[in-house]
């Protein structure tokens, strides 16, 4: 088919246009945030624990299995992931009017007294009218308006995607503390059973003696409430282990049950070194910061957009087709084309457009504002969770040291006990403040675990690998 002259002279024409055309609005400058040159709490180095895989963070084989079941199973995450490609088909959506619109239609009928889709006199004759005809439009973006919305529109895209990302190391930092916790209420819960059964020797022991009219009701009166008192923490311990489990099959994508699991807190907390790297690297690397940022590029754009909506719209158009009284009749055939060029304009929309102007401008001023926060938040919480990872470390070692104190002296307490040294208070005031000692030991090893865990994901962990390589874990590497 030859193409018209017309028709190529305006492509041409608003090809140029477009070319030469500018970009209302401000372009987008990163902000300059001040950093410092080491994390509180811990001295400048070039590696980072966040360049490391999640899998070689976290060693425990259970743990690696519930993690690669959460990211694989996790239905908020599907449910994000779909809203990601939501996103990123709505750059394509924005960005079309940049490129020629092309369209057709056509039309038949038949009757009589009837012609164009409404009654007429044609003398009683039966006609068989129809037309066929393609067009095109294209809408100069000479202000530079669609391409701010394109800008926007990818800017809000990628930060759905590192929103993916944030939620991903979100789940790890759930997932993972609660197996943590899961193994210091089984550490608990063992110490609770073994105080039971040590409860439960005494107390055999001073019923024989009470018997034998050698033994003292006190006694046998305190060992039962000691007895009693351990007992009631087992339910309640077991309740605790149940709920937290049922909450991490849900995370995992799986019907409430028993999570698999081994190894220890202490275990766990001591299989890796944990250098932080240098403050800079979070804004590159920590998802809710990029995240941020290209919503305030978003912003940016936006004012473009609000900018451009001053100027008038100008779009071209061209159409082409065929025409015919009857289409029993090919001689009644007619061909027909026409160029166009539309001006659209605002003259008066009472104040709408300077209130869109402003109001895009207070966006863009709170997500700077929102930025910040976030980038100072990130630093915060990195320094805070490396002192605390820190103190944790020497509090461990006091808390053993007071444990193994414990120890002793119920050993020594029930060696004067046997002979007569002292009465059993002696021996259940040493056993109170054991078990009480080693739980709390046990709290000390999970939070001490837990700080690798809120490391990790404070500095960004995985920061260099794709969502799939995240998501396979280490099976496929």
């Amino acid at each position: 088919m030859r193409t018209n002259p017309y028709i190529t002279r305006a492509i041409l024409l608003g090809t140029a246009f477009a070319a030469s055309s500018c970009m209302m609005g401000p372009d987008f400058k990163p902000v300059d945030m001040p950093m410092p040159a080491a994390f509180r709490g811990a001295p400048a180095a070039t590696e980072s624990i966040a360049d490391l895989p999640w899998w070689k963070v976290f060693k425990n084989k259970d743990l690696q299995d519930l993690l690669t079941d959460t990211y694989n199973n996790n239905r908020d995450l599907k449910a994000t992931m779909a809203r990601v490609e939501k996103a990123r088909q709505y750059i394509t959506i924005t960005e079309a009017p940049l490129f020629p619109w092309a369209d057709y239609s056509g039309s038949v009928s038949k009757g009589s007294n009837y012609t164009g889709g409404s009654i007429a006199q044609t003398t009683g004759t039966t006609l068989t009218p129809g037309a066929i005809d393609a067009g095109i439009s294209w809408e100069l973006d000479i202000w530079g308006k669609t391409r701010r919305m394109t800008e926007a529109a990818r800017a809000d895209y990628l930060a759905s995607d590192e929103g993916q990302r944030a939620l991903m190391l979100s789940l790890l930092r759930q997932v993972a503390d609660s197996y943590l916790q899961l193994l210091q209420l089984d550490e608990q819960l063992a110490i609770v059973q073994k105080s039971v059964e040590s409860y439960s020797e005494s107390l055999r022991l001073f019923d024989e003696q009470l018997e034998g009219q050698v033994g003292d009701r006190l006694q046998v009166a305190s060992a039962k409430a000691a007895l009693a008192s351990s007992q009631a923490q087992i339910p309640a311990i077991q309740v605790q282990i149940a709920n937290l489990e049922n909450a991490v099959s849900v995370l995992a994508g799986r019907a409430p049950g028993h999570i698999r699991r081994s190894g220890s807190t202490r275990d766990i907390a001591y299989n890796v070194k944990v250098p932080a790297g240098i403050p800079a690297y979070i804004l590159s690397r920590r998802p809710d910061v990029r995240q941020s940022e290209y919503q305030l590029r978003a912003a940016n754009a936006e004012v473009g957009v609000a900018i451009a909506n001053y100027f008038p719209t100008i779009s071209l158009t061209a159409a082409g087709g065929l025409a015919s009284a009857d289409l029993r009749h090919v001689q009644g055939r007619r061909g027909g084309w026409g160029l166009g060029a539309n001006l659209t304009g605002p003259l008066f929309q009472a104040g709408k457009l300077t209130a869109s102007e402003k109001a895009a401008k207070a966006e863009f001023l709170a997500a700077r504002n929102d930025y910040e926060q976030t980038v100072l938040n990130a630093l915060a919480e990195v320094s805070s969770t490396l002192i605390q990872r820190d103190k944790l470390r020497s509090i461990t070692a006091t808390q053993s040291e007071a444990v193994e104190a414990y120890h002793t002296a119920v050993k020594l307490s029930f060696e004067r006990y046997r002979t007569g040294l002292s009465n059993y208070i002696e021996v259940l005031y040493a056993q109170q403040n054991l078990y009480p000692a080693q739980i709390q030991l046990s709290q000390y090893y999970y939070q001490h675990a837990s700080t690798l865990v809120s490391l990790y994901t404070a500095l960004g962990g995985g920061w260099n690998m794709s969502h799939k390589a995240i998501m396979d874990g280490p099976a496929r590497q």
